[in-house]
């Protein structure tokens, strides 16, 4: 069975200091939040933040995640988080710079765990936008910084949950093709799987 065709999108900015307007409300974000959101991910502390098309109605959660956010870090003088998208289908990798230049994060505020333990900022995933405006204006787009490389919910967990976007809006005909193209890939390579299994491969 071939190996899918997975990318890296390096260094991509996720959150930067400052008060910003979003979807959920004012957000004041400080040198301090960003530390925070570094510490409870070295610690394990929720699950690994995933990257998504959009924000996902909380009604629903069976949207496939479209890779995972690794190697987050502080720069810029402690004003701005950036991490790496890591495991990001091809296809969507080579969509990103015009069908989704922005990004949302979605991060929880104080985020109390299942053991008691208590964090200021705990990062759950990143939403890739297209027609929908950030929140944080002032983030780099991805048409400027990306470079390729080939390469459910807290059980028992309370905190304020924050999406970094400004409204919603309808996705655009490239987004729904580069997800489509991305959904079919990964069908059939679950359709080969099953087939290997049944034949004792």
């Amino acid at each position: 069975m071939p190996r899918p065709d997975l990318r890296t999108v390096r260094g991509v900015e996720l959150i930067r200091v400052g008060r910003w307007e979003i979807s959920t409300g004012v957000w004041v974000v400080t040198p301090a939040d960003l530390h925070a959101a570094v510490a409870a991910r070295a610690a394990g502390v929720g699950r690994t933040p995933v990257v998504k098309v959009g924000h996902t109605d909380p009604r629903y959660d069976g949207e496939p995640a479209l890779g995972t956010i690794a190697n987050l870090r502080i720069v810029d003088n402690g004003q701005t988080l950036v991490g790496d998208l890591v495991n990001v289908p091809a296809a969507i990798a080579a969509a990103m710079r015009t069908a989704w230049p922005q990004r949302s994060v979605e991060a929880f505020t104080n985020y109390e765990a299942a053991d008691g333990s208590r964090h200021a900022l705990v990062l759950d995933g990143v939403a890739l936008l297209g027609a929908t405006a950030a929140g944080i204006p002032t983030l780099r787009g991805l048409d400027d910084v990306v470079q390729l490389y080939s390469g459910g919910r807290h059980a028992a967990a309370r905190g304020q949950l924050v999406r970094a976007s400004i409204g919603r809006a309808a996705p655009t005909p490239a987004q729904r093709t580069a997800v489509r193209v991305a959904a079919s890939r990964r069908r059939a390579r679950r359709a080969q799987s099953v087939l290997d299994t049944l034949e004792g491969k």
